[in-house]
């Protein structure tokens, strides 16, 4: 086997199980491949705020990616690494056509010392979905009168929440009127109800991000080991020396790895770590 230097993990439905609980096996054994000297970097959809505290309790000090890849940030400083942001012209367009099809956006910014992570616009119908998380994110957004001129920074990412089918049949229609100009992933999360399609620049993605890291580095691809279980994840999986899918991941993710571990249910990144560890 390689030897593998820097390991790449998505957080949600890879690192933490399906009740997004960071499992003792899992963390000890990061905590091992630390110790061992490998490098590891979170990469998450995440934002900021919510992604640091998993790498404080893995003791990671090495910068996190989080957005899927719009934003870097120094998990020391709380400085901004590197971002990704959506162009003015792309945003309004993106806007546009979220509100044609009815469906109500967040914007999200990289505002992390402004203790505010994202914004909606005054007036907004926001359906349970959107409710819910909002309770569960209080404290931590704000309403404003327009999401165009409105913000207090640059865009980084829109998320909106929707029933699967719904979203399904919209994803299409705005990635064809879109052109490329930014991503649009389909996701889920055990902490929120119902899916969400979330939409970066077109430039944005996990492998993107980390490959500036590992020309800090000094890493090459091939030295590099990435895990992950949703369609954000594929860019990386697919460029990696070792690209590993979890054993709960959807089919177009397990196709695009090399290998499939056990499931986030089984600590299938402990058992990972273990081997990675065994052949060093």
């Amino acid at each position: 086997m390689p030897r593998y230097r820097l390991l790449a993990i998505d957080i949600d439905g890879t690192l933490l199980d399906s009740s997004s609980h960071l499992r003792p096996t899992v963390r000890d054994a990061l905590r091992r491949a630390v110790a061992s000297g490998l490098r590891v970097v979170l990469c998450t959809g995440r934002r900021y705020r919510t992604a640091i505290p998993i790498a404080q309790e893995l003791g990671l000090a090495l910068p996190l990616i989080c957005h899927s890849g719009a934003l870097v940030k120094d998990t020391a400083t709380h400085g901004t690494l590197l971002a990704r942001h959506i162009e003015g012209d792309v945003l309004g367009l993106l806007l546009d056509s979220l509100d044609e099809f009815g469906l109500a956006p967040m914007v999200y910014t990289d505002t992390f010392e402004m203790r505010t992570d994202f914004y909606l616009s005054r007036g907004t119908r926001l359906t349970h979905y959107h409710t819910d998380y909002l309770l569960k994110n209080d404290g931590w957004y704000r309403f404003v009168g327009s999401l165009r001129d409105g913000l207090p920074a640059p865009a980084i990412q829109v998320c909106t929440f929707g029933e699967l089918s719904e979203l399904q049949r919209i994803r299409p229609l705005l990635r064809e009127r879109l052109a490329g100009r930014t991503t649009c992933h389909l996701l889920s999360s055990a902490k929120y109800l119902g899916n969400f399609l979330e939409f970066q620049t077109g430039t944005a993605s996990k492998w993107a991000a980390l490959s500036e890291l590992l020309h800090a580095f000094r890493v090459a691809p091939e030295e590099v080991v990435a895990i992950g279980d949703d369609e954000n994840d594929i860019s990386m999986l697919q460029a990696a020396g070792l690209g590993i899918a979890m054993g709960n991941a959807a089919y177009p993710v397990k196709s695009a790895a090399h290998v499939v571990a056990p499931s986030n249910d089984e600590d299938g990144v402990a058992q990972v770590v273990a081997k990675l560890l065994k052949s060093a």
